[in-house]
């Protein structure tokens, strides 16, 4: 598969999808189609505990899922543990090179190798409020990073990821139930980013050359919009649907 005609294929099927078993044979195909042989599309839960919230959609032989559920080795994946602090494609044979892998991940690389999943690429997914997943197609053979992979991996994963969660959340019946996001204004989330680090009202006044009225009107009101009434609630709730970011905070709180 290329980034062309078959993207734009796959992208017209997705909208078709309407249950897991056609979301199934459209990444069956499509997996095909890169040039891979296996498929993982998992949320990084403890797939026992929260199985009926979690993406988990894969080809993966059956003897190799019984043994990741049996092992549970879905809590030291390798390929999960590379995922952190990343957002585009990686290969399974780059890992070492980043994560310095414990003995147990080692093995379970060398396990999983066992199964025909010798190499692969994965595709971190990372969204405010949403448990964090990868996106993996694997092969018995050595994978080469092409840019035509990486590219067509990046958007099968990112859409495809997005999909899965929407049956998810049809499953569970919660697709029509979802509330929309508070829509706050640039200056609502100046001051709830600066909340989160701990300042008070006369701090963010300074920092952003308000009053201090000023500053706790757009405290408020971002509260009002969210449906909290503490200010510990709105920083989570900020940072659940996306308004600010950990990253943010870090340089934010150490100038």
């Amino acid at each position: 598969m290329v980034i062309g005609p078959e993207l734009v294929e796959f992208m017209l099927s997705l909208g078709q999808v309407r249950t897991d078993a056609d979301f199934y044979d459209l990444l069956l195909e499509t997996t095909r189609r890169l040039g891979f042989k296996q498929f993982a599309f998992v949320s990084h839960v403890d797939l026992l505990a929260a199985a009926d919230e979690a993406v988990a959609i894969s080809n993966y032989p059956d003897g190799w899922v019984e043994r990741i559920l049996a092992e549970r080795y879905y809590l030291d994946d390798p390929v999960h543990a590379a995922s952190i602090g990343r957002s585009t494609p990686y290969a399974w044979h780059s890992i070492q090179r980043r994560v310095r892998l414990s003995k147990r991940q080692l093995s379970i690389m060398q396990e999983g190798a066992s199964f025909g999943l010798q190499d692969g690429v994965t595709v971190p997914v990372h969204s405010p409020g949403e448990y964090r997943g990868t996106c993996s197609f694997a092969t018995s053979e050595r994978v080469s990073m092409t840019p035509r992979i990486r590219g067509a991996t990046h958007i099968v994963a990112g859409f495809g990821f997005e999909a899965a969660r929407k049956l998810v959340r049809i499953r569970l019946g919660a697709e029509k139930s979802t509330p929309s996001l508070p829509r706050l204004s640039p200056r609502e989330v100046d001051c709830v980013g600066l909340v989160a680090t701990g300042m008070g009202d006369t701090q963010i006044a300074h920092a952003l050359g308000l009053s201090e009225a000023t500053v706790h009107q757009h405290v408020t009101g971002a509260m009002r919009k969210c449906g909290v009434f503490k200010r510990t609630a709105l920083v989570f709730r900020a940072l659940f649907d996306g308004h600010i970011c950990f990253h943010s905070l870090r340089r934010t709180s150490s100038k």
